[in-house]
């Protein structure tokens, strides 16, 4: 949705965490933001895992393996910092309603969340994306960004309803 998306900007999305950092001071310098170090390593940290994290999740990682004191209202506070760059995604997990985040090196995708266990799969859908940019250009609307999240029970927690079921 926006103009030129993220992961189709020149040096973003990377298997080298220099690379993206690259990109990242760059949005930095842009933004008149300065330098820090604790943003540095809640970046790494990000880059280095594949799978959704709550802030307490990241705040320990941050503290059990990259030896970084940081608070949790400070990894919140960065994390709604990327969020306005729009280099992390976050999606609400269930059934405890937690955020989770993630960053953003791969192409757009949306999120099916299971209810139960609390899984979260990541989908992209050609046509969605079609209908998205048709709804706005019906509305003469320029959308910039969005989140499509859909809740639901996974495939393993419906066989386990299943299989109680069929048990009692």
């Amino acid at each position: 949705m926006l103009e030129k998306p993220l992961e189709e900007q020149e040096n973003f999305c990377s298997s080298s965490f220099e690379h993206f950092y690259t990109h990242f001071q760059r949005l930095m310098q842009e933004a008149g933001i300065r330098y820090s170090s604790k943003r540095e390593s809640l970046l790494l940290a990000l880059f280095l895992c594949d799978t959704y994290l709550s802030a307490e999740q990241i705040q320990a990682t941050l503290c059990d393996e990259h030896h970084v004191r940081i608070s949790l209202a400070t990894v919140y506070k960065i994390l709604t910092f990327f969020e306005s760059l729009d280099i992390v995604s976050m999606v609400v997990s269930q059934p405890n309603k937690m955020k989770k985040y993630k960053l953003k090196r791969a192409v757009h995708h949306d999120h099916l969340v299971c209810l139960k266990c609390g899984s979260i799969t990541r989908f992209y859908d050609a046509a969605i994306k079609e209908e998205q940019s048709a709804i706005l250009a019906k509305h003469n609307f320029h959308g910039m960004h969005h989140t499509l999240v859909l809740y639901g029970m996974c495939e393993k927690c419906q066989n386990e309803e299943q299989s109680i079921d069929i048990s009692n």
